[in-house]
């Protein structure tokens, strides 16, 4: 299992920096300035699509247990991430280090 993890983690990895590249090349802008941005927000974006007991999902189980007299609490924040989110992770961190790397 930790060997697919491990590829599939880098296949997202290398594919990210191939796509953000030819969006670079489309779009005209710096690839070495943007890159970490870019992988920082799609990090966060799928963790917090991929989380539960935010304040989204608390909300919405609020408004829910409300219609039905019944309140339900849940605090825990869980987040099933799984290999992907691993392989842009990855790539958020290379890039952060490139991009110190490359201003200092």
């Amino acid at each position: 299992m930790k060997k697919f993890i491990s590829r599939t983690s880098l296949v997202t990895a290398v594919a990210l920096a191939i796509a953000i590249w030819i969006g670079s090349l489309l779009f005209a802008f710096s690839y070495g300035e943007w890159s970490f941005f870019i992988g920082l927000g799609i990090t966060v974006v799928l963790f917090f699509f991929n989380s539960s007991g935010g304040a989204l999902s608390k909300n919405a189980t609020l408004n829910a247990s409300q219609a039905g007299w019944k309140v339900q609490k849940d605090n825990d924040l869980k987040a099933n991430v799984g290999a992907v989110f691993y392989g842009v992770l990855l790539f958020t961190s290379v890039s952060f280090v490139v991009m110190m790397v490359s201003y200092f």
